[in-house]
């Protein structure tokens, strides 16, 4: 058995950088793998992450960012999806909410509980008993005969104290309402943590990477080839079984499907959220509410101290996979939805920070609306052993990953030792208690913002030790790049130096939540501090620099360009 201190030198030993990316090509080219995934949102993550801790050697690709797609695009929860329970799909909610409170005491720092209020209304379709009944199945189906329980259990209010729980709430019809709990996280840190985990236990991955055809022996798929989009050079990579787990992208590695299986088999649906500073919208606690527009079910969640997401709206999708956005019609209607609820709300286009829009892998279901379409993952081989699984919730990742190599098992495509069932339910390496972490700060002299010592904890884990020691090498690393926001320097340098993190797209987007929460008029001044760091750590000339600006500059431009 490694050791977990040997495992943590292991995650900080500054190996799966940008700088090191053509020497992990190379050992792509040269070896031999157990598993080759292609994909590395949530679930490709997750993959990587079973099969390495079962000693396979795995090789993961993406022809984009790590958790480009739909892992960075969520209502950033990890929740049991207390709808699901009207649909009769308890068995589905069973899992996640276990799932769910596995991450919160295994990766407290990320995983986070946070209260979620559900009003009953005068004259709505949904009672007291009703909205009570729901959630005492929600407690009982996350806590029943399991390891890991729910932070806290779901409590009825009167309307009188539903006023002082959420003052700036319409009171209007209010008759009271239940607040239970489920968890915040940040998505795309999730994702790649988890990915991390692979990597310390011997996975090899890159981004960019985009496979455009198969090696196949005898019919049967035994390798990919792909194309390094960075150097547009052209390689292979050879394994014992390939896996596709490339979400909404699922169709187009396909080549030979089953008599079983639906083509196409996605049906890709868009949800759109927006960015306000809490205080414009004057929520206390995460809110889960019928829009009064078309009664769709969507949430308005605290996201730190300071911020409140809107979201989510639940289309089919038609467009570009790879970069949806937030329209018009998208804002409007979500601004409309809060309005009912928070009237004194100020949700004009100009308060609005930023915008983002992510497509969900939905599996074909003739017959049903968007919203109503099982949240279930699907796994098969086809014809030529291209093994697949797409849909499924973020929340379930090891849980698909686990079912996953159960298909694996039946197949006797590996000789290593069935495992028990939830065996991968451990503990994370980069994982820290607040307590913990709140002693490591003390004691190492170096003074920070409160705000600031609570975001790197809650973004990091034992990353933000390394943070602090950047900063004790040079204290003006501990700087906001934008004064309102809490992100520093310092945290800039430890996702370039123990994170593969390409472009500035990437720092803002998926290793930061930088594009979120600095207010898209600030973008330009945030992205020229960031790339001039950027063009030091990678030796850029002007010429890189200015076009890594541009294109985090455009990608925001397309997201706000309904606001005047």
């Amino acid at each position: 058995m490694v050791k977990m201190e040997d495992l943590e030198k292991k995650l900080f030993d500054q190996s799966w950088t940008y700088k090191n990316r053509e020497k992990i090509i190379k050992k792509m080219q040269s070896s031999q793998y157990d598993v080759v995934i292609i994909g590395a949102g949530i679930t490709g993550a997750g993959i990587a992450r079973e099969a390495a801790m079962r000693n396979l050697n795995v090789a993961v690709v993406d022809m984009q960012d790590f958790s480009a797609g739909t892992s960075s695009r969520s209502t950033k929860m990890a929740h049991g999806g207390l709808r699901y329970i009207a649909y009769g799909e308890t068995n589905l909610v069973k899992s996640a909410t276990r799932e769910r409170n596995w991450m919160r005491v295994q990766i407290p720092h990320l995983v986070r509980p946070l209260p979620f209020f559900l009003p009953l209304i005068e004259g709505s379709k949904l009672k007291k008993r009703d909205i009570v009944g729901v959630t005492k199945i929600y407690d009982f189906l996350s806590d029943d005969k399991s390891e890991f329980k729910n932070y806290k259990k779901s409590k009825y209010y009167t309307a009188e104290e539903v006023y002082e729980l959420e003052p700036e709430f319409n009171r209007e019809g209010l008759q009271g309402g239940i607040v239970y709990y489920d968890t915040n996280i940040d998505d795309a840190r999730l994702t790649i943590e988890i990915l991390k985990e692979a990597i310390i236990n011997g996975a090899d991955s890159i981004n960019y990477c985009k496979v455009f055809d198969y090696i196949k022996n005898n019919g049967k798929i035994v390798g990919i080839k792909c194309q390094d989009l960075e150097k547009k050079a052209e390689f292979e990579i050879r394994a014992t079984l390939v896996i596709n787990a490339t979400g909404i992208w699922a169709d187009d590695l396909i080549k030979s499907y089953p008599d079983t299986i639906p083509n196409p088999l996605i049906r890709p649906t868009r949800g759109v959220h927006l960015l306000y500073k809490r205080e414009n919208i004057g929520n206390t606690m995460a809110n889960g509410l019928y829009s009064g527009v078309d009664n769709r079910f969507f949430f308005v969640i605290p996201r730190n101290k300071k911020y409140t997401l809107v979201g989510t709206t639940d289309t089919d999708y038609q467009g570009d996979l790879a970069n949806p956005f937030c329209d018009k019609e998208d804002a409007d209607y979500l601004i409309a939805s809060v309005k009912l609820y928070y009237p004194n709300a100020k949700l004009e286009y100009e308060n609005i920070l930023s915008t983002y829009a992510g497509i969900r892998p939905l599996v074909m279901q003739k017959g049903k609306p968007e919203t109503e379409v099982s949240r279930n993952h699907i796994i098969f081989f086809s014809n030529d052993n291209l093994l697949t699984i797409t849909g499924g919730k973020l929340t379930e990742w090891r849980e698909m990953a686990e079912d996953l190599f159960e298909h694996i098992e039946e197949k006797k495509i590996f000789t290593e030792k069935k495992k028990e069932k939830n065996w991968s339910r451990q503990p994370f390496i980069i994982s820290l208690e607040k307590d913990e972490w709140l002693d490591i700060l003390q004691n190492s002299g170096i003074h920070l913002d409160e705000d600031i010592s609570d975001h790197l904890y809650q973004q990091y884990g034992k990353g933000a030790i390394h943070i602090i020691n950047l900063i004790k090498e040079d204290e003006s690393l501990k700087e906001r790049i934008i004064i309102e926001n809490d992100f520093i320097y310092a945290e800039i340098l430890y996702v370039l130096r123990y994170e593969m993190s390409p472009h500035l797209i990437d720092v803002f987007c998926r290793r930061t939540e930088m594009s979120l929460w600095i207010h898209h008029r600030r973008a330009l001044e945030a992205a020229e501090i960031v790339a001039k760091l950027m063009q030091k750590e990678y030796s850029w000339d002007n010429e890189t620099k200015n076009e890594e600006i541009q294109r985090y500059l455009d990608y925001v431009k397309n997201c706000v360009s309904f606001i005047p």
